[in-house]
């Protein structure tokens, strides 16, 4: 309650859900974006169609990223959802900078 955690993770939250939802709106291979508070997963497929998991370009975007210098964590039980969790003492630019270097990797790998 001091810290006001609860409302920084709701702020976070919404500010990547905003983000990352502007980045599907430009690339049919993210079928989903979903989340819990600060955590977020990016569900990556064939032609948005969430019944073909695309896991090899999970996997590029996670290379990409981590050149980039953004940790980015692949899961799901066909390897195709990008996980982020930020730790909620991240300034409001820091969340940008990530967000803006997944649009790069996306954008480089279309």
């Amino acid at each position: 309650e001091e810290e006001q955690l609860l409302e920084r993770c709701k702020a976070v939250g919404e500010r990547l859900v905003t983000g990352l939802k502007a980045i599907q709106a430009k690339h049919k291979s993210i079928g989903e974006v979903r989340a819990l508070g600060a955590m977020i997963a990016m569900e990556l497929c064939e032609d948005g169609d969430l019944h073909q998991p695309n896991a090899a370009l999970t996997g590029q975007i996670v290379a990409k990223a981590r050149d980039k210098g953004l940790i980015l964590l692949s899961c799901g039980t066909y390897g195709n959802v990008l996980r982020v969790l930020v730790p909620l003492t991240a300034e409001d630019e820091l969340l940008d900078r990530g967000l803006a270097i997944i649009a790069e990797c996306f954008a480089e790998l279309a």
